[in-house]
């Protein structure tokens, strides 16, 4: 365990020193304050405040430059009638957003959208695509020059430069070579500090829980829920760890929005991202839900899904998050699944679902749960955790799974948690650490699932988990 306020510091000075430039004190930017003058998410309010402490130490001025900086270029929602005004008087402004591309085939068009001005029509030049292609697929956040040009007697805004608010791709050997330098709990408390936790206060169990919730962001079509009270901090590292993340916060969600939209052709959420997190699982709501039900089901088994005569491969992961009532430190009542919608008491698309995170064991995130400390900066991480997915054996020696036989959903699922958290602790089954770090998370995982799918249809399932050891 690393508690101590000297093996602490000890442990901040080894990461400072191994990551260098790749790390920020968490605390520092917090304190700083950015947040309370514009809502922005982690990896926007860490790129920001590197990009300044360069150039100043003084947090005064430090937060001046920042703010100046989004007050020029981050405009508010209230604001963008200003901006297309100055667009309209001639000028060329230069915005930090998330910009997204879509193709109009039958219009000839690459339509951009600017959500801070609440625009979805907006041009693009193709050498902006041809550099960044990944405007094309979910949106990249970065700084952007606009300018108003007349095109068959119509202004059309269009997006003439673009640079993106990004580290850029993380040399993975450098990163395995970092890891030698910590033991399995040392790379733990990384992590959690990463991710925007402070480990210290939180016992060995929580923080292994913790890292869960960064499983479907490691390894593709990895399809999880999380259920706990209220305040636990379930969604945090989905809206401030990763741009490749589309979080949803209840709400209605149609199969237009989901899957793909027949009228523009726009391919859907599960379509475009890492990971689909919707939030608030316990009162969302399904426009046509019979439809999307049993798109649901194909896609959490196959990776693909069948719209319009089309067929749409993707390896976007789905995490479900949501509240139960718990008495005691536990779940009210064991069939816990019931707080969700009824379209999640069919035990065959709980069946589907690889694991269930004990959110319960987990206490309320509170300002001394936050970051403490050195970490590494969350737009790198996210960029690191993204190059994940994709990897090869030949690239990135770790994601080993253990030979196993039983149900064929039941292994699937150990199999794919096993390989997402091996890449994460970079841990591989010949590590004394795999079995409990590894192996046994993975298990007990499934083992939710199966209690569930026991409690919906005892007739069927039974609570245990179905594999053993294929050597055995």
């Amino acid at each position: 365990m690393i508690e101590s306020k000297i093996q602490q510091q000890h442990l901040d000075q080894k990461i400072l020193e191994t990551f260098g430039e790749l790390t920020i004190d968490k605390k520092s930017v917090r304190e700083l304050k950015i947040r309370e003058a514009r809502t922005i998410t982690s990896f926007v309010e860490e790129w920001l405040v590197s990009r300044y402490l360069s150039k100043t130490s003084d947090k005064s001025e430090l937060y001046q430059a920042i703010t100046d900086f989004m007050s020029k270029h981050l405009p508010k929602k209230t604001e963008k009638e200003s901006i297309k005004n100055r667009l309209l008087s001639g000028d060329s402004i230069v915005l930090l957003d998330k910009f997204s591309v879509r193709i109009d085939v039958t219009k000839g068009l690459r339509l951009v959208s600017i959500p801070c001005l609440e625009l979805n029509d907006a041009q693009v030049i193709p050498d902006i695509l041809d550099k960044h292609d990944e405007l094309l697929s979910g949106g990249q956040w970065g700084a952007g020059r606009l300018h108003l040009r007349e095109e068959k007697g119509k202004n059309v805004i269009e997006l003439i430069e673009f640079n993106p608010m990004q580290s850029g791709r993380v040399r993975l050997d450098k990163v395995v070579e970092a890891r030698g330098e910590f033991t399995t709990e040392e790379w733990i408390y990384l992590l959690i500090r990463t991710m925007g936790y402070e480990p210290s206060a939180y016992t060995p169990q929580q923080r292994r829980i913790l890292l869960l919730r960064m499983l479907p962001l490691i390894h593709k079509n990895i399809n999880m829920m999380e259920l706990a009270p209220k305040g636990t901090g379930k969604s945090y590292i989905f809206t401030n760890l990763s741009r490749y993340v589309w979080l949803n916060s209840g709400g209605a969600l149609t199969q237009a929005q989901l899957f793909k939209n027949l009228n523009t052709k726009e391919i859907g959420l599960l379509g475009k991202h890492d990971l689909l997190v919707l939030d608030e699982g316990q009162s969302i709501s399904f426009k046509g839900a019979d439809d999307i039900h049993a798109k649901f089901k194909d896609y959490l088994e196959s990776g693909r899904y069948s719209i319009g005569g089309h067929e749409v491969p993707s390896e976007c992961g789905l995490m479900i998050l949501a509240n139960i009532e718990i008495f005691d430190d536990k779940p009210l009542r064991e069939d816990y699944i019931r707080h969700l919608p009824e379209m999640f008491h069919d035990d065959a698309l709980m069946d589907r679902f690889h694991g269930i995170i004990p959110g319960w064991e987990i206490p309320r995130f509170t300002t001394e749960r936050a970051a403490q400390g050195i970490g590494i900066k969350a737009d790198v991480f996210g960029e690191y955790v993204h190059q994940l997915r994709t990897v090869s054996a030949y690239g990135f020696s770790y994601g080993q799974a253990p030979e196993l036989k039983g149900d064929i959903r039941d292994v699937k699922a150990v199999q794919r948690l096993s390989m997402a958290l091996s890449k994460l602790l970079m841990l591989n089954s010949g590590d004394p650490d795999y079995q409990h770090h590894v192996f046994e998370p993975a298990c007990k995982l499934r083992e939710r699932v199966r209690s569930q799918l026991a409690a919906l249809n005892p007739n069927e399932f039974s609570p245990g988990l179905k594999i053993t050891s294929s050597q055995g």
